[in-house]
Protein backbone atom coordinates (compact mmCIF):
# COMPACT_ATOMS: atom_id res chain seq x y z
CA UNK A 1 0.00 0.00 0.00
CA UNK A 2 1.26 3.44 -0.94
CA UNK A 3 1.04 6.40 1.44
CA UNK A 4 -0.80 9.15 -0.46
CA UNK A 5 -1.54 12.80 0.24
CA UNK A 6 -4.42 14.74 -1.32
CA UNK A 7 -6.71 17.69 -0.73
CA UNK A 8 -10.07 16.47 0.59
CA UNK A 9 -13.50 17.60 1.77
CA UNK A 10 -15.11 15.34 4.36
CA UNK A 11 -18.69 14.67 3.20
CA UNK A 12 -19.89 12.50 6.09
CA UNK A 13 -18.53 10.33 8.88
CA UNK A 14 -19.77 7.80 11.42
CA UNK A 15 -18.41 5.66 14.26
CA UNK A 16 -17.18 2.16 13.53
CA UNK A 17 -16.95 -0.24 16.41
CA UNK A 18 -15.95 1.13 19.80
CA UNK A 19 -12.85 3.08 18.81
CA UNK A 20 -12.75 3.75 15.05
CA UNK A 21 -14.38 6.15 12.61
CA UNK A 22 -15.18 5.93 8.89
CA UNK A 23 -15.30 9.07 6.74
CA UNK A 24 -16.44 9.53 3.16
CA UNK A 25 -14.39 12.20 1.41
CA UNK A 26 -14.28 13.89 -1.96
CA UNK A 27 -10.66 14.35 -2.96
CA UNK A 28 -8.90 16.28 -5.69
CA UNK A 29 -6.68 13.45 -6.95
CA UNK A 30 -8.68 10.30 -6.10
CA UNK A 31 -12.35 11.31 -6.38
CA UNK A 32 -14.73 9.96 -3.74
CA UNK A 33 -13.10 7.62 -1.24
CA UNK A 34 -13.85 6.19 2.18
CA UNK A 35 -11.18 6.07 4.88
CA UNK A 36 -11.13 4.38 8.26
CA UNK A 37 -9.35 5.88 11.23
CA UNK A 38 -8.53 2.83 13.30
CA UNK A 39 -8.67 3.51 17.03
CA UNK A 40 -8.97 7.22 16.29
CA UNK A 41 -11.84 7.92 18.69
CA UNK A 42 -9.63 6.97 21.65
CA UNK A 43 -6.50 8.63 20.31
CA UNK A 44 -4.82 11.12 22.65
CA UNK A 45 -3.51 12.97 19.58
CA UNK A 46 -7.04 14.35 18.89
CA UNK A 47 -6.93 13.05 15.30
CA UNK A 48 -10.63 12.13 15.41
CA UNK A 49 -11.65 15.75 14.81
CA UNK A 50 -10.12 15.74 11.36
CA UNK A 51 -12.73 13.30 10.07
CA UNK A 52 -15.73 15.49 10.84
CA UNK A 53 -18.05 16.62 7.97
CA UNK A 54 -17.19 19.83 6.07
CA UNK A 55 -13.52 19.76 7.05
CA UNK A 56 -11.11 20.86 4.30
CA UNK A 57 -7.93 18.84 4.68
CA UNK A 58 -4.60 17.75 3.40
CA UNK A 59 -5.47 14.09 3.89
CA UNK A 60 -2.88 11.33 4.21
CA UNK A 61 -3.94 7.71 3.80
CA UNK A 62 -2.67 4.30 2.78
CA UNK A 63 -4.13 3.56 -0.65
CA UNK A 64 -4.98 0.09 -1.89
CA UNK A 65 -6.87 0.12 -5.21
CA UNK A 66 -8.28 -3.34 -4.46
CA UNK A 67 -10.00 -2.14 -1.28
CA UNK A 68 -13.07 0.06 -0.92
CA UNK A 69 -11.95 1.29 2.51
CA UNK A 70 -8.62 3.10 2.73
CA UNK A 71 -6.60 3.50 5.94
CA UNK A 72 -6.34 6.98 7.45
CA UNK A 73 -2.81 8.05 8.35
CA UNK A 74 -3.13 11.72 9.31
CA UNK A 75 -4.32 15.14 8.19
CA UNK A 76 -3.80 18.89 8.39
CA UNK A 77 -6.42 21.60 8.01
CA UNK A 78 -6.22 23.63 4.80
CA UNK A 79 -8.89 26.06 6.04
CA UNK A 80 -11.07 25.77 9.14
CA UNK A 81 -14.25 27.62 8.01
CA UNK A 82 -15.26 28.36 11.59
CA UNK A 83 -18.25 30.58 10.66
CA UNK A 84 -19.73 27.75 8.59
CA UNK A 85 -19.70 25.44 11.61
CA UNK A 86 -21.10 27.91 14.15
CA UNK A 87 -24.24 29.04 12.31
CA UNK A 88 -27.17 26.63 11.90
CA UNK A 89 -28.22 28.03 8.52
CA UNK A 90 -24.71 28.07 7.06
CA UNK A 91 -24.02 24.59 8.40
CA UNK A 92 -27.27 23.23 6.95
CA UNK A 93 -26.42 24.53 3.49
CA UNK A 94 -22.90 23.15 3.87
CA UNK A 95 -24.29 19.74 4.78
CA UNK A 96 -26.64 20.00 1.77
CA UNK A 97 -23.65 20.57 -0.54
CA UNK A 98 -21.93 17.53 0.97
CA UNK A 99 -25.11 15.43 0.78
CA UNK A 100 -25.73 16.26 -2.90
CA UNK A 101 -22.10 15.51 -3.75
CA UNK A 102 -22.26 12.15 -2.00
CA UNK A 103 -25.50 11.19 -3.74
CA UNK A 104 -24.55 12.50 -7.20
CA UNK A 105 -21.04 11.05 -7.43
CA UNK A 106 -21.15 7.27 -7.68
CA UNK A 107 -17.68 6.45 -9.07
CA UNK A 108 -14.20 7.02 -7.73
CA UNK A 109 -12.85 8.91 -10.76
CA UNK A 110 -11.37 12.30 -9.81
CA UNK A 111 -12.94 15.47 -11.20
CA UNK A 112 -10.82 18.51 -10.34
CA UNK A 113 -13.43 21.02 -11.54
CA UNK A 114 -16.07 19.48 -9.27
CA UNK A 115 -13.66 19.44 -6.34
CA UNK A 116 -12.94 23.14 -6.84
CA UNK A 117 -16.66 23.91 -7.13
CA UNK A 118 -17.29 22.28 -3.74
CA UNK A 119 -14.41 24.17 -2.12
CA UNK A 120 -15.42 27.53 -3.62
CA UNK A 121 -19.07 27.21 -2.61
CA UNK A 122 -18.31 26.08 0.95
CA UNK A 123 -15.80 28.91 1.37
CA UNK A 124 -18.40 31.41 0.11
CA UNK A 125 -21.03 30.04 2.52
CA UNK A 126 -18.50 30.52 5.32
CA UNK A 127 -17.63 34.08 4.29
CA UNK A 128 -21.04 35.51 3.29
CA UNK A 129 -23.94 36.19 5.66
CA UNK A 130 -26.86 36.81 3.28
CA UNK A 131 -28.46 35.10 0.27
CA UNK A 132 -26.85 31.78 1.13
CA UNK A 133 -29.57 30.01 -0.83
CA UNK A 134 -28.21 31.70 -4.00
CA UNK A 135 -24.85 30.02 -3.35
CA UNK A 136 -26.62 26.68 -3.01
CA UNK A 137 -28.51 27.24 -6.29
CA UNK A 138 -25.18 28.07 -7.92
CA UNK A 139 -23.84 24.75 -6.66
CA UNK A 140 -26.89 22.81 -7.88
CA UNK A 141 -26.81 24.32 -11.39
CA UNK A 142 -23.07 23.83 -11.84
CA UNK A 143 -23.15 20.33 -10.35
CA UNK A 144 -25.82 19.44 -12.89
CA UNK A 145 -23.69 20.79 -15.73
CA UNK A 146 -20.59 18.90 -14.57
CA UNK A 147 -22.63 15.70 -14.34
CA UNK A 148 -23.78 16.15 -17.95
CA UNK A 149 -27.22 17.68 -17.30
CA UNK A 150 -27.11 21.28 -18.53
CA UNK A 151 -30.46 22.99 -17.86
CA UNK A 152 -31.72 24.79 -20.97
CA UNK A 153 -32.74 28.26 -19.78
CA UNK A 154 -32.62 30.36 -22.96
CA UNK A 155 -34.70 28.54 -25.57
CA UNK A 156 -37.44 25.95 -25.48
CA UNK A 157 -35.76 22.63 -26.41
CA UNK A 158 -38.90 21.58 -28.29
CA UNK A 159 -39.74 24.55 -30.55
CA UNK A 160 -36.56 26.65 -29.98
CA UNK A 161 -38.47 29.82 -29.10
CA UNK A 162 -36.99 32.18 -26.52
CA UNK A 163 -38.16 31.23 -23.03
CA UNK A 164 -40.25 33.93 -21.39
CA UNK A 165 -41.69 31.87 -18.61
CA UNK A 166 -42.52 28.21 -19.00
CA UNK A 167 -43.07 24.92 -17.25
CA UNK A 168 -40.84 22.09 -16.10
CA UNK A 169 -42.09 19.16 -18.14
CA UNK A 170 -41.96 15.72 -16.53
CA UNK A 171 -42.39 14.28 -20.03
CA UNK A 172 -39.25 15.91 -21.44
CA UNK A 173 -37.29 16.56 -18.27
CA UNK A 174 -36.65 20.15 -19.30
CA UNK A 175 -38.03 23.64 -18.96
CA UNK A 176 -40.25 24.21 -22.00
CA UNK A 177 -42.47 27.05 -23.19
CA UNK A 178 -46.18 27.13 -22.33
CA UNK A 179 -47.12 26.07 -25.88
CA UNK A 180 -45.08 22.87 -25.67
CA UNK A 181 -45.52 22.08 -21.99
CA UNK A 182 -49.04 20.84 -21.36
CA UNK A 183 -48.83 19.97 -17.67
CA UNK A 184 -45.85 20.85 -15.49
CA UNK A 185 -44.51 23.08 -12.74
CA UNK A 186 -44.85 26.75 -13.67
CA UNK A 187 -41.63 28.80 -13.74
CA UNK A 188 -41.94 32.57 -14.21
CA UNK A 189 -39.88 34.75 -16.53
CA UNK A 190 -38.33 36.40 -13.46
CA UNK A 191 -37.26 33.05 -12.02
CA UNK A 192 -35.76 31.99 -15.35
CA UNK A 193 -33.80 35.25 -15.45
CA UNK A 194 -32.35 34.60 -11.98
CA UNK A 195 -31.49 31.04 -12.97
CA UNK A 196 -29.68 32.32 -16.09
CA UNK A 197 -27.69 34.80 -14.02
CA UNK A 198 -26.80 32.01 -11.60
CA UNK A 199 -25.79 29.69 -14.41
CA UNK A 200 -23.54 32.18 -16.23
CA UNK A 201 -22.31 34.40 -13.38
CA UNK A 202 -19.54 33.97 -10.84
CA UNK A 203 -20.10 33.37 -7.14
CA UNK A 204 -19.36 37.04 -6.57
CA UNK A 205 -22.03 38.00 -9.12
CA UNK A 206 -24.61 35.63 -7.69
CA UNK A 207 -24.64 36.98 -4.14
CA UNK A 208 -25.55 40.44 -5.43
CA UNK A 209 -28.82 39.23 -6.97
CA UNK A 210 -31.81 40.84 -5.25
CA UNK A 211 -34.58 38.37 -4.42
CA UNK A 212 -38.26 39.08 -3.92
CA UNK A 213 -40.81 37.27 -1.83
CA UNK A 214 -41.67 34.00 -3.56
CA UNK A 215 -38.40 33.68 -5.51
CA UNK A 216 -36.86 31.25 -3.03
CA UNK A 217 -39.75 28.82 -3.10
CA UNK A 218 -40.23 28.95 -6.88
CA UNK A 219 -36.57 28.56 -7.85
CA UNK A 220 -35.74 26.12 -5.08
CA UNK A 221 -38.69 23.91 -6.08
CA UNK A 222 -37.72 23.94 -9.78
CA UNK A 223 -34.10 22.98 -9.08
CA UNK A 224 -35.18 20.25 -6.68
CA UNK A 225 -37.57 18.78 -9.27
CA UNK A 226 -34.97 19.04 -12.03
CA UNK A 227 -32.31 17.26 -9.98
CA UNK A 228 -34.65 14.50 -8.82
CA UNK A 229 -35.71 13.90 -12.43
CA UNK A 230 -32.16 13.57 -13.79
CA UNK A 231 -30.38 11.98 -10.81
CA UNK A 232 -31.91 8.64 -9.96
CA UNK A 233 -32.46 7.99 -6.27
CA UNK A 234 -31.65 11.56 -5.22
CA UNK A 235 -34.78 12.13 -3.14
CA UNK A 236 -35.12 15.05 -0.75
CA UNK A 237 -32.11 16.93 0.59
CA UNK A 238 -32.41 15.97 4.26
CA UNK A 239 -30.08 18.70 5.49
CA UNK A 240 -32.41 21.45 4.25
CA UNK A 241 -35.45 19.74 5.76
CA UNK A 242 -33.74 19.66 9.14
CA UNK A 243 -32.87 23.35 8.85
CA UNK A 244 -36.49 24.26 8.06
CA UNK A 245 -37.66 22.47 11.22
CA UNK A 246 -34.97 24.03 13.43
CA UNK A 247 -35.58 27.57 12.20
CA UNK A 248 -39.38 27.30 12.00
Amino acid sequence: MALEKTRAIVLKSFPYGDTSKIARCYTREFGKISVIGKGIRKSKALQSGYLEPLNYLDLMFYHNIKRQLQIFSGAEYVETWSALKKDVRKMSYGFAVAELTDKAVTGVEPHEELFQLIVDVLKSINDIDSNINLLFWYFEIHLLSLMGFHPSLSKCPRCHKELEGGRFSLEYGELVCDSCAGMGTLVSARAIGILRDTQHGTLEDVVSIVLRKGDRQEIGHFLSEYMKYHMEGLGEVKSLKVMEKVLA
